[in-house]
C-alpha cells in the first residue's frame, strides 16, 4: 500500500507532466493542414453533351487559377453525370466525360492526370424549381495539385499563393 506522501509525490509528478505537455503543445504550435482546390459545377440542357461558351469560360478560369500553383502538375477529377430523366444515360456520361477531358487537355492538363467518373444522378441530385422545372448539375470538375514529393504541405506557407487563392482548411 502506498503512503500518503508517495501519492502526493505521484500526483505532483503527473501534474508537472501534464503541464509540460500542454506547454510544449503551445510552444510548438498546432498541426495545420491545408488543401488547394478549384471546383467547377456545370448544368447542361437535358440530353446534350456540348459545352457552351460560358461552360468553357468557367472551366478555363478555374484551370488558369490552378496554373498559378508553382512547381506542381494539375490533376482533374471529372464527375460526368446523367440524370435519370435523360435518355441514354451511359452514352451521355461517356460523351460528357470525353468532351470535358478534351477541353482540359486543350487547356494544358495532361491526359494521365484526368480521371473521369461516370455517375447516374437520381432525384436526390435534382433541384426542383417552383415552376416545375428540374435543374441538375451533370458535370463536376475538381482540380488539385500533384506535388513532386507526394505532399503539398509546403504550399500552405508559400507567400506566392496568398491571398488570391485561399486554401481550404479541412
Amino acid at each position: 500500500m502506498t503512503s500518503y506522501n508517495e501519492k502526493k509525490k505521484m500526483k505532483s509528478w503527473c501534474n508537472a507532466l501534464v503541464a509540460a505537455l500542454a506547454l510544449s503543445a503551445c510552444l510548438c504550435g498546432s498541426a495545420h493542414a491545408c488543401r488547394f482546390l478549384e471546383n467547377v459545377e456545370l448544368r447542361l440542357p437535358f440530353n446534350t453533351t456540348a459545352l457552351s461558351r460560358e461552360d468553357r469560360r468557367v472551366i478555363a478560369n478555374a484551370v488558369s487559377r490552378a496554373k498559378r500553383w508553382p512547381d506542381v502538375q494539375i490533376q482533374a477529377i471529372v464527375i460526368a453525370g446523367a440524370y435519370i430523366g435523360e435518355r441514354d444515360l451511359d452514352d451521355l456520361q461517356e460523351r460528357r466525360g470525353e468532351n470535358v477531358q478534351a477541353y482540359l487537355r486543350k487547356l494544358g492538363i495532361k491526359s494521365k492526370n484526368i480521371y473521369i467518373e461516370p455517375k447516374t444522378l437520381t432525384d436526390v441530385f435534382a433541384h426542383k424549381l417552383s415552376d416545375g422545372t428540374i435543374r441538375v448539375q451533370q458535370i463536376e470538375i475538381e482540380l488539385s495539385p500533384i506535388c513532386k514529393e507526394g505532399s503539398c504541405e509546403w504550399m500552405c506557407d508559400d507567400p506566392r499563393l496568398w491571398p488570391p487563392g485561399t486554401p481550404i482548411d479541412p
